[in-house]
């Protein structure tokens, strides 16, 4: 093992020990202590790497505005359940994991939502708890490992704005518990989650006890190898409200439903391709990231948005996804149409592509004056 000397967001604070082992899991295998998975992202949809950013401002709920619909769900209840870890950047330790990058963005987005994940009873997991405390987000439903299972931890490689992972493994996230307050918080809500926080059995009852209870499911497929579970991930899509992809992971979605006939070998397939995978797997709302080419909604009511992305200065793509999703969903909630919430997403995605870490504050100013490609 080595030992790391970090700062949280800029706060030197304390030493992180991390175990860089390689290490071919099975999936929901019981994983060994300290070691870590690498695996490599790319860059979705921000170009033009660079070290520096804009300085954020502050923060505000809503840019640009949306109006409501005679469907709104406006005052929806939204529980994330999933990883809480800590992002191992050059520049710092940084809040990440999916599902705590989403409820942080839904916060600065206006946005209640309940978070569902487990940490150690060490260090960097109270840390978690602070932060999210300072986010403005309830921790109740934080559980507190008492097994000695640290907090997840993730080092992040960077290859100008593209990031690689060494996912610790095994993390208290990975053992979280269908407790009672889970499924209450769960009942009716509507409830965000992955693939990789059921990478191991325990959490992966967990997050199936609050899906089924869910009044709408969103599932942000996410893959991560060597945690990939074809099965799992067509079971979660299936019927699910908003089912996010990359346009890596579309063709594999694509053909885990048994699809052929398309490769996704340009832009009018890859829209084929969608809105197969949409009917197969019977879901409301199919959305993909495609890179430097923005996204595309393929809409309850069967419309296809789509938008080419924003022109910025790339400084750290880490989060920018989540942050994607976060207003893509409150948009969609708030009743705005298929195009109206694609192009926010994208917009509050590009911001943050151009900040250091998954969270970054929401800058009103910075967000309303990125230049559509």
């Amino acid at each position: 093992g080595t030992t790391r000397a970090r700062t949280v967001e800029g706060l030197p604070m304390f030493a992180a020990h991390t175990h860089c082992v390689s290490t071919r899991a099975a999936f929901g295998a019981t994983p060994r202590h300290g070691s870590t998975s690498r695996t490599h992202s790319r860059v979705l949809g921000f170009a033009k790497p660079n070290r520096r950013g804009p300085a954020t401002k502050g923060r505000n709920a809503a840019y640009p505005s949306i109006t409501a619909s005679a469907s709104s769900n406006d005052d929806a209840r939204i529980t994330v359940i999933g990883e809480a870890l800590w992002d191992s950047l050059p520049k710092g330790l940084f809040l990440g994991g999916a599902p705590a990058n989403v409820a942080c963005h839904l916060r600065e987005l206006g946005r209640s939502p309940t978070v569902v994940s487990r940490v150690g009873d060490d260090e960097l997991g109270r840390e978690v708890l602070r932060r999210l405390t300072k986010r403005g987000l309830s921790t109740d439903l934080i559980q507190v490992d008492t097994t000695n299972t640290p907090t997840g931890f993730v080092v992040v490689t960077m290859d100008g704005s593209m990031p690689s992972y060494d996912i610790v493994q095994p993390s208290a996230w990975d053992a979280m518990e269908p407790t009672e307050q889970l499924v209450t918080a769960a009942t009716g809500a509507v409830v965000v989650y992955g693939s990789l926080a059921q990478r191991d059995a325990r959490s992966r009852a967990a997050i199936g006890a609050a899906a089924a209870v869910a009044s709408k499911r969103v599932f942000d497929i996410n893959l991560r190898p060597p945690f990939i579970d074809p099965a799992m991930c067509v079971e979660h899509a299936k019927q699910c409200w908003l089912l996010k992809l990359n346009d890596d992971e579309l063709p594999e979605m694509y053909n885990w439903c048994g699809l052929d006939g398309l490769d996704g070998s340009d832009p009018a397939q890859v829209i084929a391709m969608a809105c197969a995978v949409r009917d197969a797997l019977e879901c409301d709302n199919l959305c993909v990231t495609r890179g430097g080419d923005g996204a595309l909604l393929v809409a309850s009511s069967g419309a296809v948005a789509q938008h080419p992305g924003f022109d910025v200065t790339a400084v750290d793509t880490v989060g920018a996804g989540d942050s994607f999703l976060a207003t893509l969903l409150d948009s969609l909630l708030g009743g705005a149409t298929a195009s109206a919430s694609l192009e926010r997403a994208c917009r509050v995605g590009a911001f943050v592509a151009t900040q250091q870490g998954a969270t970054p504050m929401h800058d009103r100013d910075a967000i309303e004056g990125l230049v559509s490609k």
